[in-house]
């Protein structure tokens, strides 16, 4: 659809708003139904991982977004129906006027309501998700990032609502843009930075690694793809190519967060389960001689956690991140703690 704009404007200096409303079902579309499955994914994972926060708060994260593709599909459509059918290059971009009392008006305040939810359950998740490795990327660093990212909706949401900022007002039309535009475009970055942040804290190579990498870019293009329209029907539309790459950003938001999701859930059980062993073996092998009981302690917690590791790996599809060395030096932490109480 976007060849097919660009091609209309060099041949005609005109397109057709068909290729809008094409574009608007197949992008947001894909949207709906991507986060919808990762929707599903998180509340399964959710009602067998013992009720893990994490997963709930990426869970109700992934609903709010469904509920917000949805309304944004409705609320574009219906700005759509409102545009001549054919855009020439003397036409000007066209905001419908906002009033509560229209059944548009009322769905555009629902997607925004929807995508504000959205967007600070997913921060409690990405802070949930992430918390584990604060130590790595340092405490400060951390909460400077994750909450500069929470001030864009606790200012400029608020602000919309009361009506200091609304685009359709002609005179600081252009302002108003830019100062949403800019705000989600931030928060991208800034999602995109917290996540990149823990991933360079993190072994080269490793799954975990990887899959953040891919969660970062998915949040920073889903973020700043989706602060452009072009439901105005402007000449040229320049939303139109952030429009559709949002498919895009959804599927690597499906991938990167529940595969890094579901790492540092195992990561943590592996842990709790070496831990656990670790005290049981000590109490069976305290009678033996010290050098050989921490070669079979070692051998023994080994043998339990890379078998819990290769069940994991069948329930989800997805290897932890824990090598072999990690979880040696994670059983000798555990042991000199015992040793010291």
């Amino acid at each position: 659809m976007l060849a097919i704009v660009i091609l209309q404007m060099l041949t005609a200096q005109q397109y057709n708003l068909t290729t809008l409303y094409i574009s608007y079902a197949v992008s947001y579309g894909l949207w709906i139904v991507t986060l919808a499955i990762l929707a599903r994914a998180f509340f399964s994972w959710y009602r067998r991982s013992g009720k893990n926060v994490m997963v709930l708060m990426l869970t109700l994260s992934m609903i709010a977004y469904v509920i917000n593709g949805v309304t944004g599909l409705a609320t574009y459509i219906d700005f759509l129906t409102q545009q001549r059918e054919v855009i020439t290059s003397t036409d000007v971009a066209y905001f419908p006027e906002f009033s509560i009392a229209s059944l548009g008006s009322q769905i555009a305040a629902a997607n925004q309501i929807a995508s504000s939810v959205a967007y600070i359950l997913t921060w409690i998740g990405s802070v949930k998700l992430l918390y584990p490795y604060i130590k790595k990327l340092g405490k400060i660093k951390f909460w400077i990032i994750m909450g500069a990212a929470m001030v864009y909706y606790l200012v400029s949401f608020p602000l919309f609502v009361l009506g200091y900022y609304t685009p359709s007002e002609k005179v600081d039309a252009m302002t108003n843009i830019l100062i949403f535009s800019l705000g989600g475009i931030f928060t991208g970055i800034l999602f995109g930075a917290a996540f990149l942040s823990v991933a360079r804290t993190l072994q080269k190579g490793t799954a975990l690694r990887n899959q953040m990498i891919i969660a970062a870019y998915g949040l920073l293009v889903f973020y700043i793809a989706g602060s452009a329209v072009a439901a105005q029907a402007a000449y040229p539309p320049y939303g139109l190519a952030s429009v559709s790459i949002i498919g895009v950003s959804c599927y690597l938001i499906h991938t990167g967060l529940y595969s890094s999701a579901v790492i540092v859930s195992q990561d943590t059980g592996l842990r709790r389960s070496i831990r656990r062993s670790v005290m049981d073996q000590s109490k069976l092998l305290h009678s033996i001689g010290t050098a050989h009981m921490e070669q079979e302690l070692q051998s023994r917690v080994l043998t339990v956690a890379k078998k819990l590791s290769g069940t994991m790996v069948k329930e989800t599809g997805v290897e932890p991140s824990m090598t072999e060395n990690e979880m040696k030096e994670y059983i000798e932490m555990v042991k000199n703690e015992i040793d010291k109480s």
